[in-house]
């Protein structure tokens, strides 16, 4: 699996809670999924559309 991606979707939902949870917690899923059938899934999706605008604002501003 992308790990990385799961870190990364993981490690923003930390930030996007304001870090009142723990990060540990985050990264192993130790919550409920809210829109898909497991919580690494989730963070999966996130970390992944995340690299994909980030690449995309990183290309639009250098290559542009």
């Amino acid at each position: 699996m992308l790990v990385w991606a799961v870190s990364i979707g993981a490690f923003l939902r930390w930030i996007f809670k304001r870090c009142k949870t723990k990060l540990k917690d985050e990264i192993e899923g130790n919550f409920n999924p809210t829109f898909a059938w497991s919580y690494e899934f989730e963070n999966l999706v996130i970390g992944i559309i995340f690299t994909i605008l980030f690449l995309g604002l990183i290309i639009i501003v250098f290559f542009s």
